[in-house]
């Protein structure tokens, strides 16, 4: 058999339990899907009850004069912020010569965040599927698998800033219920920082962090029998590479900060495009309520995410439709952001499928 013209990350092969020694599995996927679709149900019926009680009243609102300037405005401001978080994790990696275009690598960012969206997992569920799709297009497993960490790390970190500051703005303003929230974002802000620093020091000295985790005892059969470790190793070796690159790193990191400001660009021009309250305030609740709801285990934040945006604009003072309007408009913006991931995903799908007729 021919060999592949794509570097596969391998994946490591996991000894079946052994039932006779009192060994359980770690994974169970009927209880996951029970899971899934029970956080589903909630969802949907957190939305129905919120659409019942104002929902009439939020289309009203969201139909009355829709700008579509504005809206075009919307359009722009999305695929810039997608292309500068593209064009960033595509920089991080460019100290490898990445063969990877920049179109190509916002489809893979797309399809990722879809992903990442559609599976409750605080947005990084599509990573994965990041580090597989650059390792399609030419990347070593290892490199591709460092190159994301990194990437994602980077993200982590230029986001925190603004939450810290969308959660003062808000406590400012009369919502003390956001007191906790704010405390708790500036714990995981430090608790980013201290970890970040930890990591680099590792790699800095030659101990690795995905080989390190491999080895331990849970862990270790994971890579036993397998080119797992080899793949852990090269990350490892990927990651210590661009650690070493600070000034790297800092353009990376002002790309993620120039993408916030993107996103709120963004979401001002989209409350603007349906006449929704828009000043500081009020794009400071959209986009905290929004990240909120989707740290949150409910597939694609289903009624999580306008409920949010319905409590938030509720404690400053704004009619309950209006909150609704906004996290409709809000829900909007995120099938924007989705479309050309899934998109890209079905027509993998059906160019895989096509292919494999071929071959049989």
């Amino acid at each position: 058999m021919p060999p592949s013209r794509h570097p596969e990350i391998p994946l490591p092969q996991r000894r079946p339990p052994d039932r006779s020694r009192g060994e359980k599995s770690g994974f169970h996927p009927v209880r996951s899907k029970l899971i899934f679709i029970v956080n589903l149900i909630l969802g949907v019926a957190i939305l129905a009850y919120v659409v019942r009680m104002y929902g009439g009243d939020a289309l009203a609102i969201l139909s009355a004069n829709p700008n579509p300037v504005y809206g075009l405005g919307v359009v722009i401001a999305a695929a810039a912020t997608v292309l500068m978080l593209s064009w960033r994790w595509g920089f991080v990696m460019g100290g490898w010569n990445s063969p990877i275009g920049l179109l190509r690598l916002s489809l893979y960012r797309s399809a990722a965040h879809t992903l990442a969206v559609l599976v409750p997992s605080g947005k990084l569920g599509g990573d994965p599927l990041r580090a597989w799709l650059a390792a399609r297009s030419g990347i070593s497993g290892g490199r591709a698998i460092g190159g994301v960490a990194v990437d994602r790390t980077l993200e982590m970190g230029s986001s925190a800033p603004f939450s810290v500051l969308f959660a003062v703005i808000l406590l400012q303003q009369g919502v003390p219920q956001l007191e906790h929230a704010l405390v708790t974002v500036l714990i995981g802000t430090c608790a980013l920082g201290v970890g970040v620093f930890v990591a680099v020091r590792r790699l800095r000295q030659g101990h690795g962090l995905v080989t390190s985790l491999l080895r331990s005892r849970p862990l270790r059969r994971l890579a036993a029998g397998s080119s797992g470790m080899g793949v852990a190793e090269e990350a490892d070796e990927a990651t210590a590479d661009l650690v070493g690159r600070p000034r790297r790193m800092a353009i990376a990191f002002g790309a993620g900060l120039i993408a916030n400001l993107l996103v709120i660009a963004e979401f001002a021009m989209l409350l603007w495009a349906f006449g929704l309250p828009s000043e500081m305030t009020a794009i400071a609740a959209a986009i905290f309520a929004t990240g909120a709801a989707h740290m949150l285990p409910i597939p694609a934040g289903v009624g999580v995410l306008e409920g949010a945006q319905v409590w938030i604009f509720g404690m400053l003072g704004y009619p309950m439709e209006v909150g609704l309007a906004v996290g409709l408009a809000v829900r909007l913006r995120e099938l924007l952001w989705m479309a050309p991931g899934v998109v890209f995903m079905l027509v993998s799908g059906v160019r895989t499928s096509i292919g494999l007729i071929g071959k049989d």
